[in-house]
């Protein structure tokens, strides 16, 4: 299942009197970015869901509609929403609305869910919950699931994922305790933070792993952040990240609209070797 190893992260819109999401040039914008990326070495990119806000953010496109709009603007990088917090979709619908981006893209589609640190305990198992429903739902012709949060009886979903064992999952988080439903249901887990925060969620990855019989190497962890003061020092940070472990990265550009600087960012980010499979 081939899972991101070079992602850009896609800029929330900025002002701009020459640019207003109401009349479209906001998206023609972002179309260009997305475009940018695939031809400087991304091999996806990344758009930031916001749909958690109480009030939203202003300007800011929903993110699965932009994600589909862009799976026609593009050609060959996977496409995927970050979530700034809980996923506020019941996960059947998530699954649903991924689904179609993956047909239309032609199987480029990622799905990615993130949890809600506040609800402690509960934030995992549903977490856990919502990584079966989406797997089944991505995987069976009409699973049924019976959890504490989330039931299923004979859901069909079609049309199906455009290819075979389904779409990617990953799990977006900061909290090491994510490890034990991302060892059992993700293909991966996004993780912002230092050095020292990454390498933790590396060894909590690798126990639960263990722990269930799963080979360490079918749950990837991508690092997901800037950094300041250009490619080199960003070629330098992936580098010292993929010494520890980490197999991919989504960058975060701090001028995302400047095509040399996604240019430079990309080639950076070709020249780091991360164990892809």
């Amino acid at each position: 299942m081939r899972l991101p190893c070079r992602g850009l992260r896609l800029p929330d819109p900025a002002p701009n009197p020459a640019s207003n999401p109401d009349t479209g040039e906001e998206f023609e914008r972002l179309a260009a970015i997305a475009r940018w990326a695939e031809e400087s070495g991304f091999d996806s990119v990344w758009v930031t869901d916001h749909a958690g806000s109480v009030l939203g953010e202003p300007g800011v496109f929903e993110a699965y509609s932009l994600l589909g709009a862009l799976a026609s603007r593009t050609t060959s990088v996977g496409l995927g929403v970050l979530p700034s917090g809980p996923t506020v979709r019941l996960p059947s619908m998530v699954a649903k609305i991924v689904t179609g981006v993956d047909v239309i893209s032609h199987g480029r589609a990622l799905l990615s869910l993130g949890i809600d640190p506040g609800e402690g305990a509960d934030a995992i198992q549903r977490l856990g919950e919502e990584l079966a429903v989406c797997r089944a739902l991505l995987t069976e012709e009409a699973p049924s699931y019976g959890g504490r949060f989330y039931q299923l009886d004979h859901a069909p979903n079609r049309p199906r994922p455009v290819r075979t064992g389904g779409i990617p999952l990953l799990v977006v988080a900061d909290d090491p305790a994510v490890a034990e439903p991302a060892a059992r249901g993700a293909d991966g887990v996004v993780i912002g933070g230092d050095a020292r925060e990454v390498a933790a969620m590396i060894a909590a990855l690798g126990q639960q792993c263990e722990s269930i019989g799963r080979d360490r190497g079918e749950a990837r962890v991508i690092w997901s952040g800037g950094v300041d003061r250009g490619p080199d020092r960003l070629g330098d940070h992936l580098r010292s990240l993929a010494e520890i472990g980490v197999t991919g990265c989504i960058v975060s550009l701090a001028d995302g609209y400047d095509a040399d600087a996604i240019a430079a960012a990309g080639k950076a980010a070709s020249a780091v070797a991360f164990g892809e499979r």
